[in-house]
């Protein structure tokens, strides 16, 4: 937990997070660092990270490499600008890889084409929640 208040998070900020995630309290520094450094190689700033864990604050409790395997799923649909997406749908980070090729199968069935199956992601992420 000394990697948040490295990071900038007040105590106050922490103490709300925890009372979203109990997990928080157990989870190693180094998972917490695994996890800025994944959301880093996407091109997400200091800035966004911290929106990202305290928006939402499931993300610490996620192994990494799930996270890492969510990421390659959402690029092998041609997803860029990753940082963008995870900033304005943190919650996005709580779903598996199996989930977003679940999605784009569904929406393959509906007509959509790779254009429209990006931008759905880009535009309507929010509704897989």
């Amino acid at each position: 937990m000394d990697v948040l208040i490295r990071y900038g998070f007040s105590m106050e900020e922490i103490k709300n997070m925890m009372e979203n995630n109990e997990e928080i309290e157990g989870i190693e520094d180094n998972s917490i660092y695994e996890i800025i450094d994944i959301l880093g190689s996407v091109g997400c700033l200091s800035n966004h990270i911290k929106n990202i864990f305290y928006s939402n604050p499931y993300v610490l409790s996620r192994n990494p490499k799930d996270i890492k395997k969510l990421i390659d799923s959402l690029k092998s649909i041609g997803l860029t600008h990753l940082e963008v997406l995870f900033d304005s749908n943190p919650y996005l980070l709580n779903i598996g890889e199996k989930e977003i090729k679940r999605i784009k199968k569904q929406k393959e069935k509906e007509g959509l084409d790779e254009c429209d199956i990006k931008d759905y992601f880009y535009y309507n992420s929010h509704e897989i929640f």
